[in-house]
């Protein structure tokens, strides 16, 4: 007679295994941000690439490697880029920050007769705080330590794009063979599906409000105008306060540059009218469905992985929280928290 082994309850694992995670996550945190980056970057350029198969160029269709090989050239550029950009920007800020600091002094005066003497002493106190050689210290930190990071970032992202093949043959080895099990390789596909088309959709859209804001920025002659389009693509990932933070910075910076109250209004007016009309017209209509998650949940995970990894954490936190969802709705036993993290409850069968 065999001797049947103890299975531990799921509220036990449930207790044991979350700790477990948030420590991994915590203390594995600089090595697991950078690999997720990449992994993102990877799955954008993977939809990039289907789509890109789909066109023809001179009558000829872009597809297989081809396709592979010119959607990872421009993504190395970008990444490339990017870093570029921000480089060139922080060198800019480093030479503009005492101008700056003077007209916010010059702003402090004016808003005196607004909020009262005790109001500008509290802000007084703030800007006190931020010593310019702090400031430049951190900028040049920050640089040296982005160019290795981005070295490292690219390299991650050259060997998963060349390893897609091998990874397709892998995930098809790891198909169940129980009809009533969790098939691994089934809920692989729908957690890379949901994140394509999650990144697909808030790329294009996030790329549209950075045109749109480089264009009005460099009309009106808003200082770091690459840079804060940079910053608004970037920050287009972030739902709810995305928005907000797209908006805020250039802002100031308007206020702050200009004495006049114009540019201010143009920065509000024409580039936050028009990434309203991208966010609550275009993006749903791009959107659709695909992405059914709780607004609530969606705040949620903003606060928890903000709070594990940081600001990039924020821009991480819809994709790795629509994996926990697609994962856990592959699962029978964890099919309670795909309802509750999902919008209405309604969960896909897998097939």
């Amino acid at each position: 007679m065999k001797s049947q082994q103890a299975v531990a309850p799921d509220w036990f694992k449930i207790i044991v295994g979350v700790p477990f995670i948030i420590a991994l996550l915590w203390f594995g945190r600089d090595l697991l941000k950078l690999l997720a980056v990449a992994f993102l970057i990877f799955v954008l350029a993977t939809a990039f690439t289907d789509r890109l198969a789909k066109v023809s160029i001179f009558g000829k269709s872009v597809s297989g490697w081809k396709a592979r090989f010119l959607a990872t050239v421009i993504f190395i550029i970008a990444i490339w880029l990017f870093a570029l950009v921000s480089s060139a920007a922080a060198e800019e800020i480093i030479d503009s920050f005492p101008k700056f600091q003077v007209r916010l002094g010059e702003l402090l005066v004016s808003l005196e007769a607004i909020i009262g003497v005790r109001g500008v002493e509290a802000i007084e106190q703030a800007a006190d705080e931020l010593q310019v050689g702090t400031l430049v210290m951190f900028l040049a930190n920050g640089l040296l330590g982005s160019v290795a990071q981005v070295a490292l970032l690219t390299l991650y992202f050259v060997f998963l794009i060349a390893e897609r093949t091998n990874w397709t043959k892998k995930i098809a080895l790891l198909s169940s063979s129980d009809p009533e099990g969790a098939d691994l390789a089934v809920i692989l596909r729908r957690a890379a599906d949901g994140i394509k088309d999650y990144m697909w959709v808030n790329a294009t859209t996030s790329l549209l409000s950075g045109a749109v804001a480089y264009v009005v920025f460099r009309a009106i002659g808003l200082d770091f105008a690459a840079f804060l389009a940079i910053n608004i693509f970037v920050v287009g990932f972030i739902p709810n306060i995305g928005a907000f933070i797209g908006i805020l910075l250039p802002s100031l910076v308007a206020l702050v540059q200009f004495d006049s109250l114009w540019p201010l209004a143009a920065v509000i007016v024409i580039y936050g009218g028009a990434d309203q009309l991208i966010s609550n017209v275009l993006t749903p209509m791009m959107q659709g469905r695909s992405l059914n998650m709780s607004t609530f949940v969606i705040t949620v995970s903003l606060v928890f992985w903000s709070l594990l990894w940081g600001g990039l954490g924020a821009f991480l936190a819809v994709p790795l929280t629509v994996i926990v969802m697609v994962i856990a709705s592959e699962v029978p036993n964890l099919r309670w928290l795909a309802i509750l993290l999902s919008r209405d409850g309604e969960i896909d069968e897998h097939h």
